[in-house]
């Protein structure tokens, strides 16, 4: 502990990795995790006297259905690849997702205890790849998964299950996204939203991302993860042809391979939310990066709806005005509403084709907890956030922007789960998805997922007890100075997206979550590669010690982030 603890202290920015871990195809009996675990692992290192549990031979009892099916036929394959005798009733409803209605929802979920609740319309991408059909399709699926979950919120009697699968939302292959276009990441937004939601809803929630190419004869990896009782709920899964992937959070440091990131020499650099605290200590980083490199020539708009500046941000935006003016950089305060189409697309077409590079800081808070959140609160979120994201995009399309260096959209550590941001972890990872798209078309952008600021914006105003407990808890509020590190350590690693938060490594070791309910396993495994857990008592649950097992022998080359963006690297350390 003592050296994982070091290791962590003055990190502050965290990559996600997908680590191969091989599980068996679930049997009809639903016990081969018993004899996957007494084939890999050593008794002696996980339970008392060497002997493993023995293994349950009692029949599974038939399992009653209902799916929200996408119009694809995984549905269909997942139903008839099912372990025999396992699926009682099954009610597959395959409208498309804008058909529902929440009279008809509610009668459906509630119409008895479902053992399972499958929502696989978040499979099924938009009518095109246009910015309307993108935004109709995903209102759409996210309106039917509120609608889902705040009936599971009422009565945790519903469901006792709930698996959610999308299609290559975490794909980094340019094929796949040069054929599917920005549509395919419409549905990226489950991710977060889904994240949140384990924390609000009773039931454990098991997040499937498997690939469109995925073969027919590998469907029933797909079906055993759904039906595998012991591990559902446990990790973030992708079902790939090449095998089963884990999601686990790492520190950057063995990704930063690239040399400390230059600014553009000229242009236009924009900043979304640029009279908001976030937005001016972006521009006082990049004014202060320009004096350190020097002959800098280009100017920073400052955008945002009102202009005005808040008397708390005034003397950051008075600095900001004295050092642009000392190097001979121009800027300004801009008035750019980015929710807005049309509005952005005023913008660009002004700066065209000289924007060298935009940070997208705007954003909103709407948070409330499952039974208080409306969709009036996911519009006024999305529209500050993902909505403009997804505008700035079309319009980088539709204007030239041969300068452009840089596209940041600043996403947020909720999009792993907090409670009361169903809407914004939904929004935030949205802007992940989109800058894996644009990256795999070798466009510029980058998803940097913010953890708690605590020089400006909300911690700055709380209360010296409240202050006391953030700065005691896993992850405490960071000073400026400590998240522009994170960044820039990040900007090394050269990839899409990474977290930047501050750890306690001490206070995360002692608060290792137990291993009683699916929600406690499923953060001890994302964070295991930060803060390695201890064996699980496999009395309990066999996966929870063949996890421990397995993780013995994750490599880094084994990653698929690393594998793809250092195929060179993993060649030489390979061999």
């Amino acid at each position: 502990m003592n050296e994982k603890s070091a290791a962590m202290n003055g990190r502050m920015c965290w990559p996600n990795e997908w680590y191969p871990e091989h599980l068996p195809l679930e049997s009809a009996t639903g016990n081969s995790i018993y004899f996957h675990l007494q084939a890999k692992a050593d008794p002696l290192s996980a339970i008392d006297g060497g002997q493993w549990p023995q293994v349950d031979a009692s029949e599974v009892q038939q399992e009653d259905v209902l799916i929200f099916s996408d119009s694809w036929g995984y549905c269909k394959e997942i139903l008839a690849q099912a372990p025999p005798g396992r699926v009682g009733m099954a009610n597959v409803q395959t409208k498309a997702a804008s058909s529902y209605n929440e009279k008809e929802v509610t009668k459906l979920v509630g119409s008895q205890s479902w053992d399972l609740i499958i929502f696989a319309v978040g499979i099924d991408p938009p009518a095109s790849n246009s910015v309307e059909d993108i935004h109709k399709q995903q209102d759409a699926v996210l309106k039917l998964y509120l609608c889902i979950l705040k009936k599971l919120g009422d009565d945790m009697s519903r469901c006792k299950r709930l698996v959610v699968i999308t299609v290559d939302i975490f794909a980094e292959e340019p094929e796949i996204h040069e054929e599917c276009g920005v549509g395919l990441m419409t549905n990226s937004a489950l991710f977060g939203m889904s994240n949140t939601a384990r924390y609000e809803v009773q039931c454990p929630i098991q997040f499937i991302d498997t690939e469109w190419a995925l073969r027919t004869e590998n469907t029933k990896y797909l079906v055993a993860e759904i039906f595998r009782h012991s591990s559902l709920g446990h990790n973030t899964v992708r079902i790939l042809n090449r095998g089963r992937y884990v999601m686990r959070q790492v520190p950057s440091k063995p990704y930063e391979k690239q040399a400390e990131w230059q600014l553009p020499e000229d242009g236009v650099i924009a900043i979304s939310g640029g009279n908001g605290a976030l937005g001016l200590v972006m521009g006082l980083w990049i004014l202060r990066k320009a004096k350190k490199q020097g002959g800098k020539k280009f100017s920073i708009q400052f955008l945002s709806r009102s202009m005005k500046i808040s008397d708390g941000n005034m003397s950051n935006w008075k600095e900001i005005q004295d050092l642009a003016a000392s190097l001979g950089i121009h800027v300004e305060q801009s008035k750019c509403d980015v929710s807005k189409q049309e509005s952005v697309d005023a913008f660009l077409e002004s700066v065209t084709p000289n924007l060298a590079g935009f940070i997208h800081s705007a954003g909103i808070l709407q948070d409330a907890v499952l039974g208080n959140q409306t969709w009036e609160k996911f519009d006024a979120v999305f529209e500050a956030k993902s909505r403009a994201a997804l505008f700035l995009h079309d319009g980088m399309e539709r204007f030239p922007t041969p300068k452009l260096k840089f596209f940041w959209l600043f996403s947020s550590n909720s999009v792993y789960g907090n409670m009361g941001q169903l809407n914004y972890s939904a929004s935030n990872s949205f802007l992940d998805g989109l800058a894996r798209h644009r990256r795999a078309l070798g466009k510029a952008c980058m998803a940097p997922q913010w953890g708690a600021w605590g020089d400006v914006g909300m911690a700055a105003n709380l209360d010296e007890a409240s202050r006391k407990r953030m700065i005691m808890s896993p992850y405490p509020y960071f000073t400026n100075a400590e998240g522009l590190f994170g960044l820039e350590c990040g900007l090394r690693t050269g990839l899409p997206g990474f977290a930047v938060m501050k750890c306690n490594p001490q206070v995360m070791f002692g608060m290792i979550q137990p291993h009683e309910h699916p929600t406690q396993c499923y953060v001890r495994n994302f964070c295991s590669e930060m803060t390695p857990p201890p064996p699980g008592d496999p009395q309990k649950n066999p996966y929870t010690t063949l996890s421990y097992e397995l993780r013995k022998g994750f490599q880094l080359t084994q990653g698929l982030v690393y594998r793809h963006n250092y195929p060179k690297l993993v060649e030489t350390e390979e061999f």
